[in-house]
C-alpha cells in the first residue's frame, strides 16, 4: 500500500498534464489501480520501475478518458434539451412527432426516432448507411431545426 501511495504525486502530475478538470478523485483511483497493476507486471530486467509505472498510469487514464467520452456521446440525447419537450411516455407521442416529421428531412427524423429509442450515434450511422461524421452533421441540423421549431 505504501508503494502505491508513493506514486500518487506521479498520478496527480499525469492528471494535470492530461488537463483532467472533472472527477479528479475517480481518475486518481484509476491511477492507483494502474500502479497496482504495473507493480505486479513489472520486470526489472526490461526497464525501470518508475518508467513502467508512468506508462501504465498514462495509458489507463487515456483509456478512461476515452471510455467516459464514449459514454457521454452515447447517453447525451441533445445539448439543447429540445427532446425534453417530447411526451415520450404518453400514448400521443407518435402523434406529437408527426408535426415534427414535416420539419425534418427523412434522415433527421430517423435520427430523432433512433435517439429517442436510445441508439448510439454509431448505430444510427450504420442504420442510415453513412459515416459517423455525416451522422453528426445530420444530428446537428436536426437539433438546429428542432430548436428553431420549439423555441
Amino acid at each position: 500500500m505504501d508503494k502505491i501511495t508513493s506514486y500518487e504525486p506521479m498520478i496527480a502530475s499525469i492528471i494535470k498534464r492530461l488537463n483532467i478538470l472533472y472527477d479528479r478523485d475517480e481518475y486518481m483511483q484509476v491511477g492507483r489501480l494502474a500502479v497496482y497493476e504495473a507493480l505486479n507486471k513489472h520486470d526489472e530486467a526490461k526497464c525501470k520501475e518508475s518508467q513502467f509505472v508512468y506508462t501504465i498510469i498514462y495509458q489507463r487514464l487515456i483509456d478512461e478518458i476515452r471510455k467516459n467520452a464514449r459514454r457521454l456521446e452515447r447517453y447525451q440525447v441533445t445539448e439543447d434539451r429540445v427532446l425534453d419537450t417530447f411526451p415520450i411516455d404518453s400514448i400521443d407521442a407518435n402523434l406529437y412527432l408527426i408535426g415534427v416529421k414535416e420539419k425534418l428531412t427523412e434522415r433527421e427524423y430517423t435520427w430523432l426516432l433512433m435517439t429517442i429509442d436510445g441508439y448510439a450515434l454509431v448505430e444510427i450511422a450504420k442504420h442510415l448507411g453513412v459515416s459517423v461524421s455525416t451522422a453528426k452533421n445530420i444530428r446537428k441540423q436536426a437539433r438546429k431545426t428542432l430548436y428553431t421549431h420549439f423555441y
